[in-house]
């Protein structure tokens, strides 16, 4: 570059030097100097949120055989306390059957299979015509048998419990001689016990396992899954519970109980405060026990969405210490005040006012940017805000156009300073659900058992009033149901 040049260049930088400082003595110092930024619209854009994840509640009910077993011996002596007599042709006997301990065990399938050892003990009369003369002859008789039946119980869609039942009748060799007439008895009394006793053991264990009412129990859980199940008073925590129908495994036993597992599909929300997800329509008009749909295995596990919301008035609050004072932007003091924070399609605004009376202005400035969470430190920020300004003060309107501006040090402080903690609700969501589902009972016949094993925050959104961070909790949620044999529900 030659001198001359180097002068002329000289020249035209101090005659805009001289000029901008005119411009900046000749300029009214008064308040009608001022940063004009539109306001964003304070309407937020609607966001779409994940289809909820039905959540099966495995409920599982056991009635220990030796119920039906001491239930059904009881009877079953009670009804053979007296002897039975029976006459054919010209035999009459009277036989007291005196049944041992009964043994019922469960196979796998919820066969159950029932064996009634029998010491029987009694009489038998002969009348014979011997010359003319009819002549009675009694002999006392005893012996030894054994009962077996087995028994195989179905529950059915409509929750009705029907059993098929087959049976037999060991009897060792027993036969008397009376006036020269031998007479077996092991036909006599396998009839006696096929008639008499078999019969009514079948329909008094069928009558105990058909007469347990599944259906009812499981009615009332289903009734009081409706009802909202309140984990915190202040604020409000509640879980909200929509039902959709039953799944259910078939009967089966381990040999000493007999079991049912079956699943209660729903869809689960938390809704807190005057906070709902809004994800499904639930707590709708309540529905009947449905009928079961069974399938051969059940997956257990929960899905909860809890809503947690932060409003702005919050953050407003938690903020304002530190934004609203003074700050030193590019060596020129400015005071900010009047934080004011609100959604704006899916970014949230940070509006504050300022002056600088160096320069005799002021205005309002909004800063745009989208709020961001931080699973591992639980931490809610804006880490990138966008702003822009419009001004009828030409010394700033040039230094926001020339180089880094005036203002990015004052939205590095907002950013630094808009940060919320929400790891103490969340560990409190986390720890109210576990204290209420460990162990709650629900009716008389009902306990729930639950862990809650995970939880993950999903997509980040605002509302009118603040911003909301939906969390899925999941975990194991059961029921224990109590059956029994012969008190009804």
């Amino acid at each position: 570059m030659t001198k001359q040049r180097k002068i002329i260049i000289g020249a035209i930088s101090l005659g805009i030097v001289l000029v901008l400082t005119a411009l900046f003595l000749l300029m009214p110092r008064q308040s009608d100097i001022t940063v004009e930024a539109p306001a964003p619209p304070r309407e937020v854009t609607p966001v779409p949120l994940p289809p909820p994840i039905p959540s099966t509640i495995v409920a599982k009910a056991d009635l220990p055989i030796q119920d039906v077993r001491q239930l059904a011996e009881s009877a079953l002596r009670d009804y053979l306390r007296k002897p039975i007599q029976r006459k054919d042709g010209a035999i009459e006997y009277a036989i007291k059957l005196n049944p041992d301990t009964l043994t019922m065990t469960g196979a796998a399938d919820g066969t159950l299979s029932v064996n009634i050892p029998f010491q029987f003990n009694g009489w038998a009369r002969v009348s014979k015509k011997i010359l003319g003369q009819v002549i009675q002859k009694r002999e006392d008789i005893e012996g030894e048998a054994i009962a077996s039946l087995a028994l195989t119980p179905t529950l059915n869609p409509d929750w009705r419990i029907t059993a098929k039942t087959t049976s037999a009748i060991s009897i060792q060799k027993a036969e008397v001689e009376i006036l020269g007439i031998r007479i077996s008895l092991r036909h006599i009394l396998t009839e006696l016990v096929r008639e008499a006793v078999l019969p009514k053991l079948e329909d008094l264990i069928v009558k105990y396992i058909t007469n347990i009412d599944i259906k009812t129990r499981v009615a009332g859980l289903w009734t009081r899954l409706y009802e909202p199940i309140v984990l915190k008073q202040e604020p409000p925590i509640a879980l909200v519970i929509e039902p959709l129908e039953i799944l259910a495994q078939k009967l089966f036993s381990d040999g000493e109980k007999l079991f049912l597992n079956f699943g209660i599909k729903s869809y689960i929300q938390a809704n807190i405060g005057d906070v709902s997800t809004d994800s499904t329509t639930l707590a709708g008009p309540r529905a009947d026990l449905p009928n079961i749909h069974f399938v051969d295995s059940l997956e257990s596990g929960y899905h909860i969405i809890a809503p947690i919301e932060v409003t702005y008035t919050t953050i407003e609050n938690l903020a304002k210490p530190h934004v609203e004072k003074g700050h030193k932007l590019k060596g020129i003091e400015t005071l900010v005040e009047n934080l004011t924070l609100y959604g704006s399609g899916t970014q949230l605004v940070a509006g504050v006012g300022f002056s600088m009376p160096s320069l005799g202005a002021k205005g309002q400035l909004y800063m745009l940017g989208a709020p961001t969470y931080d699973p591992t430190t639980m931490l809610l920020s804006v880490t990138e805000f966008d702003y822009s300004v419009t001004t009828q003060n030409l010394l700033l309107g040039i230094a926001e156009s020339v180089g880094e501006g005036i203002f990015p040090n004052l939205q590095t402080n907002v950013e630094e300073k808009l940060v919320f903690p929400l790891e103490a609700q969340i560990t409190a969501l986390r720890e109210k659900l576990s204290d209420v589902i460990a162990d709650r009972p629900i009716g008389r016949y009902v306990r729930l058992h639950g862990t809650v094993d995970t939880i993950t925050p999903e997509a980040i959104y605002l509302t009118q009033e603040g911003v909301r961070l939906p969390v899925r909790l999941g975990g194991n949620l059961t029921c224990e149901i109590i059956l029994n044999a012969s008190t009804p529900p």
